[in-house]
């Protein structure tokens, strides 16, 4: 497989989910600031979405800059990651039309943890075809601070999806800060 095909789909799918997840947001019913904060539980869904789905394509585009070889797992990996992200948009719309609601939480927070996942396979793949080896302790972090704000946003999505949403939205906050912040040791 060409790296550079794959690299211009996947750009593509990644700009076209951002893309699509915009139209979601309500313009106002009048020009009134009340008017506007009612629509901020989609507004938060989407930002976090699409810093999401940001943060993915920079870690995109570096896990696949150490690649020389794309094997077929690779590229497979790659073709269900980008399959979770095309969920995304339908996941966050349908948390906007219902913020309290618990199932639309749920679904969001499974096709995060399966886009996640599939993304950790591909990212061992490439390494593995590649012979790199990784800084494990930020990605320690990163996946910790991921996987246990899925972990308890669904636990509290039960009572509160909303708070949820926060929770899920404050793990991918510190995420950016750790890895804009952290600088990778040089091997």
């Amino acid at each position: 497989m060409n790296k550079s095909r794959l690299e211009a789909l996947t750009d593509a799918i990644i700009a076209i989910a951002a893309t699509i997840m915009v139209l979601e947001l309500k313009v106002p019913e009048n020009n009134s600031l009340k008017s506007l904060m009612e629509n901020w539980p989609i507004f938060l869904a989407y930002t976090i979405s699409f810093f999401l789905i940001y943060i993915v394509w920079f870690n995109h585009h570096n896990i696949f800059k150490k690649a020389e070889i794309i094997s077929s797992k690779t590229y497979l990996y790659n073709g269900v990651w980008t399959f979770f992200l095309t969920l995304v948009p339908f996941a966050t719309a349908w948390i906007g039309e219902d913020p309290h609601a618990t199932l639309p939480e749920i679904v969001y927070l499974v096709i995060v943890l399966l886009w996640s996942v599939s993304f950790q396979l591909m990212d061992h793949q490439i390494m593995k075809d590649n012979n790199v080896e990784k800084d494990i302790t930020t990605h320690f972090l990163n996946r910790s601070l991921l996987y246990g704000g899925i972990i308890l946003a669904a636990i509290i999505s039960f009572a509160n999806p909303l708070i949820s949403h926060i929770i899920f939205a404050i793990s991918l906050i510190i995420i950016i800060v750790n890895m804009f912040i952290t600088k990778p040791k040089n091997k």
